[in-house]
């Protein structure tokens, strides 16, 4: 197929139309990613089992990639692939290998579990596998109860960037779009003033202009074909006027490269905390029609975020733009950044309304249709040239895991769930990481004290209007065990203060040991106005505070509690005031 000199070439990004995955004589299962076009190929000739297992995991697989299955993106499908290939050779090396799925037995899947590694990877093998092939019709009904049994997932060992990594790496990528945006808005400009006749024709920067706005309409500079002596086509050359204006790769001026689209969903990621593929695969955020009263523009956010086995969860963000710092900021910056391209593939027919749009590093040939000139979202590719950039400019160390990152803003930065439940926010996000327990150490410790504080200032002993022997009478309340204290060694006699006898679960109150309670209680308050403060936080503190918790109690009525204060004999007032006097000594 063929397009006219000097037209871009583009990636169709529409939905499109899938074809027949397996054909009835072939067993390459032909994957289209639903939204970008691009497509996979998976050999299952290549796997050494016999040809009926061969076909029958083929059929699971297309089914899986069809225009009913759940796979709707190319990393879903490679995964897999990736995990049916080493299942396949471990069947082949087995004494009696299956020849097809019915033959699957339970031992031989207890067998694949057991090889596996204790790690994510392994789980994640068994897993998918199972997912596989559980629903195969002829697949053994033993088998297909043990794949069903969930594999126990690995404890998780990616945890969050530390502060200086996460603002090393939100820095770096900032940068990067920073200097991009500059670039991109200042040819813009150029563009737009050349197409309104504001450059003097015939200047440098009017030839600018021209450049410039051939790129805006193709995606790149006018190129020729060179010819040899006898005619015969050499190859594509860029104009070298136009190239000595712009520099050898003039179409950056105007467009994003994949390792600037990266950084973009870096950025969009360690400010959102939004999940990386629906961060990649976002529509273009649409103006609010009716902005808010300060004029300021809303824009729509529309997340989508594919889900194993069940519907996809749609979700959408207001994010304002009001200036610098603004949470919508970014995506308008990030519209502007790449709305040149956008701009191309509406002029060849094959709008998109994509948000990551970015242009290809290569030289094109205008006589050739080239479907990956400019790409939608973005992919492991990107990224792995996104980090050598970063290691050679920044020095190594530079290391970008979007998990990690998207663990980091949602765990350590927003602290609320983001496209997920609570439950797993908490379970994934939060307490498997060693920043939250750092965190939380001081929280914690002070939640201890507090507890033990609450223990040491409450009343322990039992509170009771029955009727209990005088003997059992201690200088404060009644003992039910004087020789299981919990202050002295059991078996022998309580040797503790008696100011420490409603700590005592032993102990016991009734209203004929109130008078000395409440006498001892006015007592403490009158120390507290003679003696230094320090003195009193450490000898009377904590029985006053019981006696107060008793005292706010409903087992005694206020009235109850000033009729026993009038109520003080002078034995209990003497008892108390010789307790006070030799302090903690019984």
């Amino acid at each position: 197929m063929t397009k006219r000199k000097g037209r871009a070439a583009v990636l169709p990004t529409t939905v499109h139309r899938r074809p027949p995955v397996l054909k009835p004589d072939d067993l390459v299962v032909r994957h289209i990613e639903e939204h970008s076009g691009r497509e996979a190929a998976y050999d299952f000739a290549r796997l050494p089992v016999a040809p009926t297992l061969q076909r029958e995991l083929a059929e699971q697989f297309a089914t899986r990639v069809g225009p009913e299955g759940r796979w709707r993106t190319l990393p879903s499908s490679r995964e897999v692939w990736l995990k049916v290939v080493p299942f396949g050779d471990w069947l082949a090396e087995l004494d009696e290998s299956p020849r097809q799925t019915s033959e699957l037995t339970a031992g031989i899947w207890s067998a694949w579990r057991l090889s596996r590694p204790k790690t994510t990877g392994g789980t994640r093998s068994i897993s998918k596998i199972a997912a596989l092939l559980r629903d195969h019709p002829r697949l053994p009904e033993a088998t297909r109860d043990l794949m069903s049994k969930r594999a126990k997932d690995m404890k998780v060992k990616e945890v969050a960037y530390s502060p200086e990594e996460f603002e090393r790496i939100k820095t770096i990528a900032t940068r990067k779009i920073r200097s991009a945006l500059y670039r991109i808005r200042e040819n813009h400009q150029t563009v737009e003033q050349w197409r309104a006749g504001q450059l003097e024709d015939g200047t440098e920067e009017w030839l600018r202009g021209e450049a410039l706005d051939h790129i805006a309409r193709t995606g790149d500079i006018p190129n020729y074909i060179s010819t040899g002596l006898d005619g015969t086509r050499r190859r594509v050359r860029p104009s070298l006027r136009h190239r000595d204006l712009l520099g050898s790769t003039p179409w950056q001026r105007l467009f994003l490269t994949g390792e600037e689209a990266a950084s973009l969903v870096v950025l969009l990621i360690a400010t959102y905390g939004w999940n990386a593929v629906p961060t990649s695969e976002l529509t273009v955020p649409e103006p609010s029609p009716n902005p808010g009263v300060d004029g300021h523009t809303i824009y729509r956010v529309e997340l989508v975020k594919r889900r194993r086995g069940g519907a996809n969860t749609y979700e959408t963000r207001n994010l304002t733009d009001w200036g610098a710092g603004s949470p919508g900021r970014l995506i308008a910056q990030a519209i502007e950044l790449t709305a040149p391209a956008r701009e191309v593939l509406a002029a060849e027919g094959q709008p998109t309304d994509r948000l990551i749009v970015w242009r290809a590093n290569r030289v094109r040939d205008p006589e050739r249709y080239d479907p990956k000139l400019f790409h939608v979202g973005t992919d492991g590719h990107s990224f792995r040239n996104l980090l050598r950039i970063w290691n050679e400019e920044y020095g190594p160390g530079i290391t970008v895991n979007l998990r990690r990152l998207r663990k980091t803003v949602v765990g350590q930065h927003k602290r609320v769930p983001t496209q997920h439940s609570q439950d797993t926010h908490d379970q994934v996000y939060v307490l498997p990481d060693p920043q939250t327990w750092k965190r939380s150490e001081s929280v914690i410790a002070a939640g201890i004290e507090e507890a033990l504080e609450q223990a040491r200032t409450t009343v322990k002993a039992r509170i009771t209007r029955e009727p209990t022997p005088p003997a059992q009478d201690t200088a404060t309340t009644g003992c039910t065990d004087y020789e299981h204290s919990i202050f002295s060694e059991h078996g022998k006699p309580c040797r503790a203060s008696f100011l420490l006898c409603t700590a005592c679960p032993n102990a016991v109150i009734t209203p004929r040991h109130l008078p000395k309670l409440t006498y001892l209680h006015h007592a403490l308050e009158n120390l507290r106005g003679v003696v230094p403060p320090a003195v009193w936080n450490d000898d009377w503190r904590e029985p006053h505070a019981r006696l107060t918790d008793l005292k706010t109690r409903p087992d005694f009525t206020a009235a109850e509690w000033n009729d026993a204060l009038a109520a003080v004999s002078a034995t209990d007032r003497a008892a108390i005031d010789d307790l006070l006097r030799n302090g903690f000594d019984a």
